[in-house]
């Protein structure tokens, strides 16, 4: 069966990857069963397999389009005008912004895709590679002349503090998302800008 593209899903299998990213979260894609995912997005089985024919294609395509919308909005970002230190503040606001609203499939991105056979691993890691280059090109940008080795160092450090963020903050705690971000683009810069070519 061919697979739908991510930019194909009607309302009834957006229910089910929103299903599936809650109960991954929640209790591991290891330990969750089709038939949980069915019953918690009130699908029969039958429709949940015309939509996902395995439990890895359901994964797979939960992935791909987060990652795509990540990597659809960086890209915006990148093509902006302004300053690359402007530039660079929105690039950490998209990124905290796309994780934030797909919290459950990011912190599912971030643990399981080593459950997936490799056929399938190896799409994925090219689309979070792409997530490492425009990063790097955004830092390129905001500290050009450096060590070209440095950068996908960097970019993968900020990356990682971005992705673990979703870990821990509250979006409704004391520090509103739009602090955060400043915070996070202060804090990075500041100790980045520090690094001399």
């Amino acid at each position: 069966m061919p697979r739908v593209r991510a930019d194909n899903y009607d309302a009834k299998a957006q229910a089910i990857l929103d299903s599936a990213a809650s109960l991954f979260a929640k209790v591991g894609y290891p330990n969750t069963k089709m038939q949980d995912i069915a019953k918690a997005c009130d699908a029969s089985k039958s429709m949940l397999y015309h939509y996902f024919p395995t439990k890895d294609d359901l994964l797979f395509a939960m992935l791909e389009e987060h990652l795509e919308k990540v990597i659809a909005g960086l890209e915006e970002v990148a093509e902006q005008p302004g300053t690359p230190q402007k530039r660079f503040a929105a690039f950490v606001q998209v990124y905290a912004q796309k994780s934030t609203q797909s919290r459950r499939r990011h912190v599912t991105a971030m643990n399981d895709v080593k459950f997936l056979p490799k056929a399938l691993q190896t799409p994925l890691l090219q689309l979070e590679a792409r997530v490492t280059d425009l990063t790097a090109e955004i830092l390129r940008q905001v500290n050009p002349g450096l060590d070209e080795e440095v950068y996908k160092p960097y970019a993968m450090l900020l990356i990682g503090m971005l992705n673990w963020t979703d870990y821990w903050y509250k979006p409704t705690g004391a520090m509103k998302p739009q602090e955060l971000c400043d915070r996070i683009s202060r804090l990075y810069l500041k100790g980045f800008l520090a690094e001399k070519p």
